[in-house]
């Protein structure tokens, strides 16, 4: 398609997706809108902020992103997080309307209460396409028209997440030189049981002694992680970055020699209770990223991972630390291995997760739906 098109997405405005759903369709030359509770500038996007929050805000925010999808009259309304910001998009009776699921919203949000459930179904009612990655079943479930469901993967920028970006500099600078860098790129809260990468962390040591592990993410939990990292002795041997910017990741991602993600279905509470945890994706974005700069994976071994027939990485027992530190001593000692999955992972990526590709599949969707609506 040669023409533009305006576009209003209703999205957590601070949020990493959003930012760069929304710097594709600018950089196609696309006239770009968001209306968000949470601003940030995002270059070359209009955005439209709604100020209004408290118990009884509801009907002025909706009066506001009304108000602003009036305004802006764009040829397709899109919102992410159904929800949230979906439910809103719907109430705004606007179309076309394209809703995405993320995950959580679908999963958890429908059970903790039955007004929640009947807004996201009416959401997913009022939509021309419902966008996920790989939740049709549960959307089904939820009474969407299957003929409404989108399954498409969310786009890396190949060209930046590449192998190309990996720095032997970095490597030195978090205390890499001749050895291994193992990576971890979950922020540290509970629901992604971070502590487990520090408990594989001084197994793994017994075995390999050059080995150097670093955290990525930052959250509330690092004063504990760190303390953790104390007692079993391996603080020394774990570097916490915190919270990285999103054009330093493809240099981390591509320096390290294993990139573990620790995420699953499960939980363990307070009480020590193991609680199931429902998802979407078998894999996050930044293990796609990861995939594309050719760094091997280690991923949780949860049914939603389980069944893809791309993932070219190694899975390890759900929540079982002694596991992932073998999976990780297994990587770290066969160099064709890693090398062979590095590859694979790449191919695939070019493949499924091409930037390129994928925004060009959306740019013919929005202009199909905005000419179905003319």
């Amino acid at each position: 398609m040669t023409d533009n098109i305006r576009l209003a997405f209703l999205a957590n405005g601070e949020s990493s997706h959003t930012e760069r759903w929304l710097k594709y369709f600018v950089g196609k030359g696309n006239d770009v809108h968001l209306i968000t509770f949470t601003a940030k500038p995002i270059k070359g996007v209009k955005i439209h902020e709604i100020k209004y929050f408290g118990r009884f805000s509801y009907p002025l925010r909706m009066w506001e992103i009304r108000k602003a999808v009036k305004k802006i009259n764009p040829d397709v309304l899109h919102a992410h997080y159904i929800s949230n910001y979906g439910v809103y998009g719907a109430l705004t009776g606007f179309h076309p309307f394209v809703l995405t699921a993320y995950g959580s919203d679908i999963f958890e949000a429908p059970e903790k209460s039955i007004i929640s459930r009947l807004a996201i179904k009416y959401a997913i009612k009022k939509a021309d396409l419902v966008h996920t990655v790989s939740a049709r079943a549960r959307l089904i479930e939820l009474g969407c028209d299957p003929r409404k469901i989108f399954v498409q993967q969310w786009g890396v920028d190949t060209n930046l997440f590449s192998p190309k970006a990996r720095s032997q500099s970095l490597r030195i600078r978090v205390g890499v030189d001749s050895g291994y860098l193992v990576l971890c790129a979950r922020i540290w809260e509970p629901i992604n049981n971070v502590k487990v990468f520090i408990k594989a962390a001084p197994l793994v040591l017994e075995r390999m002694k050059n080995v150097k592990f670093v955290m990525l993410g930052g959250g509330s939990l690092e004063f504990s992680l760190k303390e953790l990292a104390r007692r079993l002795g391996v603080y020394e041997d774990i570097v916490f970055v915190g919270k990285v910017p999103e054009e330093e990741m493809p240099e981390y991602l591509a320096s390290a020699d294993v990139y573990v993600d620790i995420i699953c279905d499960l939980r363990v509470d307070q009480s020590g209770r193991t609680m199931v945890v429902h998802g979407t994706s078998g894999v996050g974005q930044t293990t796609r990223q990861a995939m594309a700069c050719g760094t091997p994976q280690v991923l949780s071994d949860r049914p939603g991972t389980k069944s893809l027939d791309w993932f070219c990485g190694v899975l390890y027992k759900r929540l079982d630390h002694v596991d992932l530190a073998e999976k990780i001593v297994q990587l770290l000692n066969d160099d064709e291995g890693r090398v062979a999955i590095g590859q694979k992972s790449r191919k695939k990526a070019l493949e499924i997760f091409n930037q390129e590709k994928i925004i060009s599949q959306w740019e013919n969707t929005y202009h199909e739906l905005k000419d179905l609506a003319n």
